[in-house]
């Protein structure tokens, strides 16, 4: 029997043409993999509206963080702080339209807005002993480990790259969410900026 056909394009991931298994480096010391076909809703609102606060968090089952440059896990999905009144959520793609469907729902009446912004942006997970050396030869946050920690997020750049750090493990392991239309040009820049950990131990 046949496989069914579809009219709809075929999803690619952004990273399509990087092969980061050309890394070269043992797993521990360094590792790139992209987090490919993420949901990602964008969310503006007033953290002081006490309506907004709670209609969020009634449908993430989580109150946005308002302390700066922070995040949160819940679930499958990662809430992260951009600003006093913008935040950005992560969700498993199948869930992203539900979700955003039900944060419109919840906001209905209130000063907000929800957008759905998953087919412009791609996940990256940056891991291993050098990890923080590879980000910092392109990114001028402070990123050592007694100033940025496992918890924490930023907006910044990567090789003239913007894009949104956040720390989830000690290890440490970093991810970053970056623009689609950026990823062939990053994704070489991290294999040739990562050639130095190649003969690491």
């Amino acid at each position: 029997m046949s496989k069914p056909t579809s009219t709809a394009p075929a999803m690619t991931s952004a990273f399509t043409e990087i092969d980061f298994s050309q890394l070269g480096t043992r797993k521990h010391v360094l590792s790139i993999e992209e987090l490919a076909f993420f949901g990602h809703l964008n969310i503006r609102g007033a953290s002081d509206n006490s309506k907004f606060m709670h209609g969020v968090e009634n449908t993430l089952g989580v109150a946005l963080p308002t302390q700066a440059n922070t995040f949160l896990n819940v679930g499958s999905n990662t809430v992260l702080w951009l600003g006093p009144n913008e935040w950005l959520v992560i969700t498993p793609l199948a869930e992203a339209k539900q979700l955003e469907q039900g944060l419109r729902t919840a906001l209905s009446g209130v000063f907000s807005s929800v957008n759905e912004v998953s087919g412009g942006n791609s996940v990256l997970e940056v891991a291993g002993d050098k990890a923080r050396d590879l980000l910092l030869k392109g990114c001028p946050l402070d990123l050592h480990s007694s100033v940025f920690k496992t918890g924490q997020c930023a907006q910044s750049v990567l090789a003239k790259t913007s894009m949104t750090l956040w720390q989830t493990e000690d290890a440490p392991v970093f991810r970053l969410v970056v623009r689609r239309s950026f990823a062939d040009y990053l994704g070489h820049w991290l294999l040739d900026a990562a050639r130095e950990f190649q003969d690491l131990t």
